[in-house]
């Protein structure tokens, strides 16, 4: 064991600023050290094995008890829905009303299982989860109990509560920091991160000119739709959603859901016929948690778009010379028009679509759907460069394997 002076005391203290972040075996025995000075403190990770007085496989049992309190949730026979699970969270307080014996473990298991019960976005559905810590009891009293984050077990489950909302971008409200402020205090360090979190989340909120809602559509069609708007940098775009058994020679029947603007179908106008346009994709996008495939109908980079970075190029060249700009004779320069957004370094984009199905049929459908708002697009060849599987990958049995092969 290692005995420390007062002197040692107030030289540790120094270093364990409350923004520094301890494990949680440092912060109990830290908290432990403050009561009983005789004992171990440990104060790095490399002494923090050896000298820690718990079970080695103490992770593990807290896991189990994790597992061992998710019943509660798993054992719901109703509707998974927020109404089940603040039932849950009710008879929990019913059944260990004085004892709370395993609350945080309960807590963490109720936040493994927020998302399938469709309450990870709920504000109410948090602060009923507060109110399994008792009140009162674990405000630090001194500035020492502060510092060393008085019950660090729980304060730590109250800052993952915490950042799972920050994650889902639920803001708290000031009924929430009352809670905090009865639970833990004003100076603990949950509460902390509470005024952090209302004082950046708001200025954040709507800082992103391309706001996406947390709730998409269920709809596919309409996120479809959704997607393809977020991309199109033109603000003439149009968004059309056509049916493949509107023709009669598409075998695969699906929606799609194509973008283009008035300036690309001019675009596909001037193309000359005798070169090809592609078709490539899958690309995705993400909106939050949905992932979706887009392909994009695009050509070779345009003449216009070469002669103007020529142009750009020879214009950046200057010699900032006496001789240049006294005696140099001004070279005339040809007027260029500048390209649109949709002609880029890599070629140019003639139109975007997302299908149900992300096949080659539901491509070419799409294709001939374009034809007839750009009838020049049939003299066109198109060429389908796809990197997307048409189906999903197929498990093969290997006991079935083998008896083919010994056929």
């Amino acid at each position: 064991m290692m005995s420390l002076s007062r002197v040692d005391l107030i030289f540790i203290s120094r270093f364990l600023k409350p923004a520094t972040i301890l494990p949680f075996a440092q912060q109990q025995q830290a908290s432990r050290w403050l009561r009983h000075p005789d004992r171990t403190l440990h104060t790095s990770m490399v002494r923090h094995h050896f000298l820690d007085a718990r079970d080695k496989d103490h992770e593990k049992k807290e896991k189990q008890l994790v597992v061992h309190q998710g019943e509660y949730f798993d054992n719901a026979t109703k509707a998974k829905n927020k109404t089940t699970f603040i039932e849950v969270i009710q008879f929990y307080l019913r059944k260990n009303n004085i004892y709370r014996r395993g609350h945080v473990e309960f807590m963490y298991a109720a936040l493994d299982r927020m998302k399938d019960f469709g309450t990870n976005r709920d504000l109410d559905t948090y602060k009923q989860l507060l109110e399994i810590f008792p009140k009162g009891k674990m405000v630090p009293q001194n500035a020492w109990q502060v510092e060393m984050m008085h019950y660090p077990k729980q304060q730590q489950c109250c800052i993952d509560i915490l950042d799972q909302m920050e994650e889902n971008g639920v803001i708290p409200d000031d009924e929430l920091g009352y809670q905090l402020k009865g639970i833990f205090g004003d100076k603990s360090h949950a509460f902390r991160k509470y005024r952090r979190m209302m004082y950046w989340m708001p200025k954040f909120r709507f800082a992103n000119p391309y706001y996406v809602p947390y709730n998409l559509p269920e709809d596919k069609i309409e996120l479809s739709k959704l997607a393809l708007r977020r991309m199109s940098v033109d603000l003439q775009n149009n968004v059309s959603v056509y049916m493949s058994n509107e023709l009669s020679l598409a075998t695969d029947h699906t929606y799609i859901v194509s973008s283009q603007s008035p300036y690309q179908t001019q675009l596909i106008q001037q193309h000359p016929v005798e070169k090809p346009v592609f078709v490539e994709g899958g690309f995705n996008v993400w909106l939050r948690s949905a992932s979706l495939s887009y392909f994009v109908l695009r050509s070779d980079c345009t003449e216009n778009y070469a002669q103007f970075q020529v142009t750009k190029e020879l214009s950046a060249k200057k010699i900032d010379t006496f001789q240049s700009l006294m005696f140099e004779e001004e070279k005339p320069q040809s007027l260029v028009i500048p390209p649109s957004v949709h002609e880029q370094e890599d070629g140019t984009v003639l139109a975007m679509c997302i299908t149900g199905t992300s096949s080659k049929d539901s491509l070419a459908s799409w294709v001939k759907f374009l034809e007839r708002k750009n009838p020049k697009l049939a003299e066109i060849p198109v060429i389908f460069l796809l990197r997307t599987p048409e189906a999903e990958l197929e498990v093969v049995n290997r006991a079935e394997k083998k008896s083919d092969v010994a056929r």
